[in-house]
């Protein structure tokens, strides 16, 4: 094979498997074990635990798995809806995409099962859910949106049991993330309306129309700004709290261009605007540590 057809391959599988996802998704739950869930260790202890490696290793296994089972079921809606990326993504075969799934999710259960035979349990479910989403689930109103968020923060809950940690806080960050990925699943759902129907994928815009959608979408986006308010105030995020504090502005101010426009572009660029909101979460993580009334007390 050659270079140039290796690198294409290679593009191709990256953007099969979303690999800005799941680069993401490495991130945040490195993140999340050092800032939110650890309780006493040092960051090098939590960096260097294995067992913590191997069940991130194994969420990663399978969330790129998760993708390409989505992708194969999703071929023809993308070639509407995602255009230039299905064009890349044909450079590798539905066979060569199902042995990579395969692939893929046995590693994940055997990396899991070096930790203990309760994780590998655990993923061998996620697993399931994520083949059975791509299966029945995506074209099921309503079920669509709340399974795929479910699908998103699952690999999570790997770590909340691992750490045990039943802090408050962590259940608080838990439902701010659980509201803005729903955010963001239901914007993109506006922005690929055509495709939907043409393919019958019962979304709420195809369901009941974009006007209806936008209300449900102004309710959640309401509730997120409040959430993230509640957020702001609680000295338990650090300087975090300043990430709240835009995230509320953000989710209140975008109601506006949300109503006053029926463009596609419009519903792609306030989508974009909620992934980056997500993105600069992760990375906002580590000012959890630094609390500003602790600052205080040592001035």
């Amino acid at each position: 094979m050659s270079l140039r057809k290796l690198f294409v391959k290679t593009l191709a599988l990256f953007t099969v498997i979303r690999g800005y996802n799941i680069a993401l998704l490495i991130l945040a739950q490195y993140m999340a074990s050092l800032f939110i869930f650890n309780e006493g260790k040092s960051h090098l202890q939590i960096l260097l635990d294995p067992n913590l490696s191997f069940i991130i290793l194994a969420s990663t296994l399978s969330a790129a798995a998760g993708y390409i089972i989505n992708n194969f079921y999703d071929l023809e809606k993308d070639a509407i809806h995602r255009p230039l990326q299905n064009y890349i993504e044909r450079f590798i075969s539905q066979n060569f995409k199902l042995n990579t799934y395969l692939a893929l999710n046995i590693f994940a259960l055997g990396i899991a099962l070096m930790v203990s035979w309760r994780v590998a349990i655990f993923f061998a479910i996620y697993q399931f859910l994520a083949w059975f989403y791509s299966h029945k689930i995506n074209k099921i109103v309503w079920l669509n949106n709340l399974y795929a968020v479910t699908l998103k923060i699952f690999p999570f809950f790997a770590l909340f049991l691992y750490y045990g940690n039943l802090s408050h806080i962590i259940f608080f960050h838990a439902g701010f993330l659980l509201l803005l990925l729903l955010i963001t699943d239901i914007i993109k759902d506006l922005t690929s309306t055509t495709a939907d129907t043409i393919y019958n994928y019962s979304t709420l815009p195809v369901m009941y129309g974009d006007k209806k959608t936008k209300q449900i979408l102004s309710v959640l986006m309401i509730s997120c700004g409040i959430w993230s308010i509640f957020m702001w105030t609680d000295s338990h995020t650090g300087y975090m709290k300043y990430y709240f504090l835009l995230s509320a502005i953000l989710n209140f101010l975008l109601i506006f261009p949300l109503w006053n426009s029926h463009s596609k572009t419009t519903y792609k660029i306030i989508h974009l605007i909620f992934k980056l909101l997500i993105a600069f979460g992760i990375f906002n993580m580590v000012f959890i540590d630094i609390n500003p009334l602790d600052l205080q007390k040592i001035i």
